[in-house]
């Protein structure tokens, strides 16, 4: 069976960033001047050689500081970002760089969840869920309801289906997002600090429901979060984003043991914390 996904020798670069943003505007010139002509900005890659693979069904989490690209690398998969280079295959399609688009990569059934789950504050959770399926003409109202109905059970929101987001906790809207990005049958889930946030209880609640979706339906996942002790919790894989680029993939207990440098401090609250050693 054909991976999932796989990335090849992705870079990006911030002035690829505003070069897409200022396209036939001339922003870059008026804003930076000559500035531009002496510094290196032009060369400053966020990400540089990006290699990435991800099985049917594999659960992987990617861990790193903060403001190393991690979500921006999420943001690359789903198409709402353009790669200055590198190859994408999604389930064994090469995706070429012209077509790198989120609608070209959500056809292909891979959806996103944002960390903040950027819900429709003026539609009922029932009509949050139900959102995309109507947009994208999914079935009938009735086959909609059905399949909403199974997302809302899935992640047990059902007893919160007629209320406004405003209203509900931090760990109910976590999983109404998710429940939102279930309902159109992803094959492949971008989850963005699913647990940020969350008290421990709600957290607890979670990740359960995160691996019915890997279990029950073969959902591949890729988790961003800098909850460490998640990928043990869900038996995932963990990379990080270190120096520009991807780890290995090794297992939760090969990282908490790790020599190097970065995944020593990276784990050393968590040490402390839970008497790890």
């Amino acid at each position: 069976m054909a991976e999932v996904l796989r990335i090849e020798n992705l870079n990006f670069s911030v002035y690829e960033t505003l070069r897409q943003a200022s396209a036939g505007k001339n922003v870059i010139s008026k804003i930076f001047g000559n500035l531009f002509r002496f510094s290196t900005l032009s060369s400053r890659h966020i990400l540089e050689n990006i290699n990435l693979s991800l099985n049917p069904g594999e659960t992987l989490c990617i861990g790193g500081p903060s403001g190393q690209g991690k979500s921006l690398l999420l943001r690359l998969i789903a198409g709402l970002e353009k790669p200055d280079s590198g190859n994408f295959f999604y389930f064994g399609e090469y995706l070429p760089k012209e077509k790198h688009s989120a609608l070209e990569i959500a056809l292909r059934q891979v959806g996103l969840v944002l960390q903040n789950g950027a819900l429709i504050s003026n539609l009922t959770v029932r009509d949050n869920v139900a959102l995309p399926l109507r947009y994208h003409r999914r079935g009938t109202e009735k086959e909609i309801s059905e399949k909403v109905n199974m997302a809302l059970d899935l992640m047990r929101v059902s007893s919160v289906a007629t209320n406004f987001p405003h209203t509900l906790s931090a760990g109910m809207l976590k999983r109404v997002a998710i429940a939102r990005s279930w309902v159109m049958d992803p094959k492949l889930l971008l989850l963005d600090e699913p647990t940020a946030g969350l008290d421990n209880y709600n957290r607890r609640n979670l990740l359960p429901l995160i691996d019915n979706m890997r279990s029950l339906f073969q959902t591949s996942i890729i988790i961003v979060t800098h909850d460490l002790r998640m990928a043990d919790e869900l038996d995932a894989n963990l990379i990080f984003l270190h120096n520009k680029t991807l780890t290995e993939p090794h297992s939760f207990d090969y990282w908490l043991h790790s020599k190097e440098v970065f995944a020593v401090q990276l784990f050393r609250d968590l040490q402390k914390r839970d008497g790890l050693y």
